[in-house]
């Protein structure tokens, strides 16, 4: 059994097994779990593809440009200590249910201070939310590809292709399922393509301003034959109606992940004004 079919196996057992309640409110592209108030919209919900290595089955909306930055560092007992930033991710709503994406993970650096920073890849990519609502659950993929743009000790020096199938599932007005897989080309140390699959599974909550999680996922990868699987857990937090931050720390699992990793980041959003009307015969209302 290929492991295309075993995640569409799995992610359909996922979506029959787990009952959607009565109560849950539907999940609109953008929104995150939680219940809504008669004063907020969904164009007041504010989604992030950070804190975390799973993205939401969401977009940003039609006209909204939003900028998402972070900071990352990494223990290896092997490989030492390496830090990335600000791993800018620049997302820009074209419709309610599309996005043109361009991101990176900024600079990189095999320390934490004191460091000689290489510049990373940078990424082109686009996301659309799918119609309907099947079991329940909103659907989306994105499609990205990453160009050799970075110094040659960072950059993997070639075109590399990404697709990823998101699935997000309330499971009641506070909390929600989200379930990424994705499928990569890259090139080994012999220089050789090669086709990697990864999943990501995270539980999710909405309490006031705080949207904590947990995920377990495997990397695209290959590292000396293996998959890095890792754990990790955080918060995103609201400051207003267009910034949060967030923190997350992850563990890695097996050999082929970092030890440990900490991750921090900010997200600002700008939407599109409001039309003003306006009175021909004695100029805006």
């Amino acid at each position: 059994m290929s492991r295309v079919v075993l995640a569409a196996r799995c992610l359909a057992l996922m979506l029959v097994l787990v009952p959607r309640p009565v109560s849950a409110q539907p999940v609109v592209a953008g929104a995150t779990p939680g219940p809504s108030s008669s004063d907020e919209s969904p164009d007041d919900e504010l989604s992030s593809d950070r804190p975390g290595v799973n993205a939401p089955a969401a977009v940003v909306g039609a006209g909204v440009v939003q900028i998402e930055l972070g900071w990352s560092a990494a223990w290896d007992d092997e490989d030492g200590r390496t830090s990335e930033a600000p791993q800018p991710l620049l997302r820009y709503g074209l419709h309610r249910a599309i996005e043109l994406q361009f991101s990176s993970d900024g600079l990189a650096g095999e320390c934490l201070a004191d460091c000689r920073w290489r510049a990373s890849d940078l990424s082109v990519g686009a996301r659309v939310v799918l119609p309907g609502e099947p079991f329940g659950a909103t659907l989306a993929l994105t499609g990205s590809l990453s160009l050799p743009t970075g110094a040659e000790a960072v950059s993997s020096g070639h075109v590399d292709p990404l697709a990823v199938v998101h699935v997000d599932r309330p499971l009641g007005p506070t909390f929600a399922l989200s379930y990424n897989y994705q499928i990569t080309r890259q090139h080994d140390a012999e220089d050789a393509p090669a086709v990697q699959h990864g999943h990501g599974l995270s539980l999710q909550a909405s309490v006031a301003r705080w949207s904590p999680f947990v995920t377990v996922a495997r990397r695209p990868s290959n590292e000396d034959g293996h998959s890095p699987w890792l754990a990790e857990a955080g918060s995103a937090v609201r400051l207003g109606r267009d910034a949060q931050i967030d923190v997350s720390v992850a563990r890695g699992i097996n050999a082929a992940e970092p030890n440990w990793r900490l991750s921090a980041g900010l997200v600002l959003r700008r939407r599109p004004r409001a039309a003003v009307p306006v009175d021909l015969r004695g100029g805006a209302q």
